[in-house]
């Protein structure tokens, strides 16, 4: 079996448990809806928005307007993080109140691949004179997936991103001990 990338080895970890807190938040979204017999018709829904605006609905009081907006962003931020939309996620963490930074990372174009061109290039990045700062980019731009991968990972955005669900999973929680008829 070859050895993995030290991308991978770094950052597909964190990009995971990210993933999996996002799909625990869907989940008991879901499973909240399928317990309300009025919402049970949502808890199947393709959309999770639906099932979303349907509890906040239902639990009206129970939510403050910052819950509420806790649970749409981190619906999107999860699509993000799961499409692979790091740029995106970003922003989604930002409007969550989450501070982010840059990564670092650096992408260098190296159009002819030989060593010459990739010394050349590496000490002109060194010296600051070639590369683009990943976080300067668009996730969706071509051949970025990894370049926003290593920056989202680098910058902890997946351990930011998990903190969010976890807030969110709180708050479905906190609804799934309210009786409301």
């Amino acid at each position: 079996m070859p050895a993995q990338p030290i991308s991978m080895m770094m950052f597909l970890e964190p990009f995971k448990i990210a993933a999996a807190e996002g799909a625990v938040v869907e989940l008991k979204l879901r499973l909240l809806a399928g317990k309300i017999p009025v919402l049970q018709k949502y808890a199947h829904q393709k959309n999770l928005e639906d099932i979303e605006t349907e509890l906040a609905k239902h639990f009206g009081g129970f939510l403050s307007a910052e819950e509420k907006e806790t649970l749409a962003l981190c619906r999107q931020l999860r699509n993000k993080v799961l499409h692979t939309d790091f740029c995106a996620a970003r922003s989604k963490l930002n409007e969550l109140g989450i501070e982010t930074a840059s990564g670092e990372v650096l992408k260098i174009d190296i159009p002819v691949v030989s060593r010459a061109e990739i010394s050349h290039k590496l000490r002109a990045a060194r010296a600051g004179v070639e590369g683009t700062f990943v976080a300067d980019t668009l996730s969706t731009d071509s051949g970025s997936v990894l370049g926003w991968f290593l920056e989202a990972g680098n910058a902890g955005d997946f351990q930011k991103a998990s903190i969010a669900f976890k807030g969110a999973s709180a708050i479905v929680d906190k609804l799934a001990e309210v009786e409301v008829v």
